[in-house]
């Protein structure tokens, strides 16, 4: 195994902890983007109330209401797409259909002009690789809202994507971020949203959204996530050529033929075999390393015959040693069926009123692990499950700290990506290795800084 994983203690650059802040933006810059936003919002509503929308609203209100947020989100630009995104994922504060909603938003955008490129890639690069990147420029291999990818071929004859981030993007994202903080607050003194913490809720996400532009740290997670597994050899993350990154590039080799491949695509021996080897991957994060990558879905995991490939570390958290604890802690008494237990885990980790009826909540969880605890592996629907369990703690007004909630989020999205693939493994009795190592390296620690204390 390479370097130390870095995991006691440390935060780095995480969506838990609100990334970095963005800096204040000018009050004239923010009012012109509110009267753009008040704009797109009268817009839409008034297309709301077209004709064709009430005929819509007429044969599923729900489904109509939906359709337009998703529409106006889109039309409101990057900073909301993404975290609608995130917000997609927190099935522990959103109801699921709404979930469901929001995960339909695809995050695209068009290639960046070359007007605004060449500057980026001629102080970024030497004149010979500025040049064969420009001559790519019209069609890059990847356009998100944040950033853009590219292939070339280096001097050396390798070849590389290079990740270009937009132009301006920067500025875009703190307006509007500061915008959505300011609203947060507003809301938190409304009576639906009196004991929630709203304001915290939204910086985390924000925070989480600003840390993608930090190239230099996704350049740092995805060596730290390459050293991490590198005995995991089918799982594999692209190699960053570090000499070339800077503040707006991210430079790693190109894996050629990465696809999404259905389940027919590949027997069921290779698909069980790329499916284990990534969940081994993944609970590697979550048990023993404690650098969760929380966005695995198919276009950041690339499933091959035996073999996986992992892409983008822009959204990977740093989970505390505190957390790491306790989620393993609730991971394992899941999986041994002491519902109390686990509920005691949530209760440790979430914000509460002074009225919650915590015996309720127990009660609750452990009738929910009680459930799932002994069911076969094709029985047992990991989104069901944890849909449940934040669908009680919402109900007895719980809101868990995000360094619980993110590595269970990430599994959620791992489940959704590779359940078809090989529907009869089973996430718990393959996890129990891991908390293994982890608890008997945790036992072990202790006691040496026992020792430690002791000679002291």
């Amino acid at each position: 195994m390479a370097e130390p994983r870095e995991n006691a203690g440390a935060t780095g650059t995480t969506a838990t902890a609100g990334g970095t802040p963005p800096p204040r933006a000018a009050t004239l810059v923010v009012l012109r983007r509110l009267l753009q936003i008040a704009g797109v919002l009268a817009r839409r509503t008034a297309s709301g109330l077209s004709s064709a929308c009430r005929a819509r609203v007429r044969r599923g209100r729900t489904a109509g209401a939906r359709s337009w947020l998703v529409g106006t989100i889109i039309e409101l630009g990057p900073a909301f797409i993404k975290v609608a995104q995130m917000l997609s994922t927190r099935a522990d504060l959103l109801p699921p259909h709404w979930c469901r909603a929001l995960a339909t938003l695809y995050d695209s955008g068009p290639p960046i002009p070359a007007e605004e490129l060449e500057p980026v890639l001629a102080r970024a690069f030497d004149p010979p690789i500025a040049r064969e990147l420009m001559a790519r420029a019209a069609e890059p291999v990847a356009s998100g809202s944040i950033a853009c990818v590219y292939r070339t071929t280096l001097p050396d004859g390798a070849d590389v994507a290079v990740k270009v981030r937009r132009p301006g993007i920067e500025d875009t994202l703190r307006v509007d971020m500061a915008i959505m903080r300011h609203a947060a607050r507003l809301l938190a003194h409304l009576p639906p949203f009196r004991g929630v913490p709203v304001g915290q809720i939204i910086a985390q996400l924000t925070g989480a959204v600003y840390a993608q532009l930090d190239f230099v740290q996704e350049r740092h997670n995805l060596a730290l996530l390459r050293a991490n597994l590198a005995d995991h050899d089918s799982v594999r993350i692209p190699r960053v050529r570090d000499e070339l990154c800077g503040d707006e590039v991210l430079v790693m080799e190109f894996i050629d033929d990465l696809r999404r491949r259905s389940p027919a695509d590949m027997p069921e021996d290779e698909r069980t075999q790329a499916v284990m080897r990534t969940l081994h991957a993944v609970y590697q994060m979550l048990f023993l390393d404690g650098l969760v990558h929380c966005d695995l879905h198919p276009g950041n995991l690339y499933l091959g015959p035996g073999s996986a490939v992992i892409v983008d570390a822009g959204f990977t958290v740093r989970l505390s040693q505190d957390a790491q604890d306790k989620f393993s802690s609730f991971f394992y008494y899941m999986s041994v069926g002491k519902g109390t237990a686990c509920a005691d885990v949530v209760l440790s980790t979430a914000t509460s009123s002074p009225d919650t009826d915590t015996e309720g909540f127990r009660r609750d969880i452990s009738a929910l692990v009680a459930a799932n605890t002994g069911v076969s592996a094709a029985e047992f629907d990991l989104v069901r499950f944890a849909t449940q369990l934040f669908d009680i703690q919402r109900r007895y007004g719980l809101y868990a700290d995000p360094q619980f909630v993110f590595p269970i989020l990430s599994l959620l999205v791992l489940e959704g990506a590779v359940r078809d693939f090989a529907p009869r493994i089973d996430f718990q009795d393959e996890a129990l290795p891991f908390l293994a190592r982890a608890m008997i390296s945790r036992t072990l620690s202790a006691s040496r800084a026992t020792e430690r204390s002791a000679r002291s």
